[in-house]
């Protein structure tokens, strides 16, 4: 288990992967955008092996989501991450929710980047979102994000 809880908010807590290719995650931030930033590093951390180094190359790539509410907003962020982990896989190390914006529908808006080297690296087998994911206030103020991935 991966478990991100004993550092700052925004933190996270991963299962391992099952028999059946099946990881969960859990996401905890003070706000939705600190929520949603610490769920897409969870799922970076489930796909992708944790770099050596941290290297600030200045290079990033941008994820964009839109959602009815927070867990549809979330699985399109990672929708949009998912597709950049399959370019650039094992060169990405980390990623950021620049903003959050609430839609005159009441939907949401999100964007921000995924950051690494960005070098084109081997294809790798990118899981997808097993059902939608939830989003809940949990103990006042915290935001929870609950999400399941399975491997193809």
């Amino acid at each position: 288990m991966i478990n991100r809880e004993d550092g700052p908010v925004p933190r996270f807590v991963t299962s391992s992967w099952s028999s059946e290719g099946v990881a969960t995650l859990r996401a905890i931030g003070h706000d939705k955008r600190s929520t949603l930033e610490a769920g897409l590093r969870a799922v970076l951390a489930l796909i992708v092996a944790p770099a050596h180094s941290l290297l600030d190359t200045g290079r990033s790539a941008p994820i964009r989501g839109e959602g009815n509410d927070l867990g549809t907003l979330f699985a399109d962020l990672v929708e949009d991450l998912l597709e950049q982990i399959e370019f650039f896989g094992g060169s990405l190390h980390d990623v950021a929710v620049d903003g959050v914006l609430r839609r005159d529908d009441g939907g949401y808006v999100g964007w921000g980047h995924a950051f690494g080297t960005l070098d084109a690296a081997p294809p790798v087998v990118v899981p997808r979102l097993l059902g939608s994911p939830t989003a809940s206030a949990g103990a006042a103020p915290d935001v929870v994000l609950q999400a399941s991935l399975q491997r193809p």
